[in-house]
């Protein structure tokens, strides 16, 4: 049985009533939705709060939805409660540390074996921040949570085409800032790591 198989019985199991079903994928996919969060703030406390109260949301609800996606439906629903806090720290002004809207990719997406790799991964970041939020964000999606095209499309709320013009326009766009060479290595460092 495979990763998404095994993710979808549990599913099921939680939605029939194994609570136990529940902490397992939130064992599994704690430090995932943490490295996804961290994406758009950098309050570790409140990210660990605001993933355990999806968790706990989950918990409470009397029939939760068949989903064909746990990773998706996870990092879905995480991204919309940390919009809601976005949100509600604006009218507060009650918020520790710094939560933006804007999708960011650091350095620790990649392995750096070297000084070489070190300059590679500056030049490409610098590079990826070029791009608008939603196609940092989507190339992230696919190319470091290996998500999906209707995986993206779920989580963005957009068309299947769109997604795929988002990421042919962002690979553009990449190809001309650093060139077809240093992309490639990149892609592939993300898939090694």
């Amino acid at each position: 049985m495979g990763e998404r198989e095994n993710d979808i019985l549990l599913w099921e199991h939680f939605r029939q009533g194994r609570k136990d079903a529940l902490a397992e994928l939130f064992c599994k996919y704690f430090a995932e939705l943490f490295k996804y969060g961290c994406k758009f703030s950098d309050d570790t406390e409140m990210l660990k709060d605001t993933i355990q109260e999806l968790f706990l949301d989950l918990w409470h609800q009397k029939a939760p939805p068949p989903v064909n996606s746990i990773k998706a439906y996870l990092i879905k629903a995480l991204k919309y409660k940390l919009l809601k806090v976005v949100a509600k720290a604006k009218k507060t002004g009650s918020l520790d540390g710094q939560l933006n809207t804007s999708f960011e990719i650091s350095h620790e997406s990649f392995l750096i074996s070297s000084e070489e790799d070190k300059r590679k991964v500056l030049q490409l970041i610098a590079a990826l921040e070029k791009l608008p939020n939603r196609q940092r964000e989507i190339i992230y999606l696919k190319y470091y949570l290996n998500l999906s095209y209707d995986e993206i499309c779920d989580i963005m709320q957009i068309q299947y085409q769109v997604a795929r013009n988002q990421i042919s326009q962002a690979i553009k766009t990449l190809k001309q800032i650093v060139g077809e060479g240093l992309l490639v290595w990149a892609l592939l460092q993300v898939r090694l790591a």
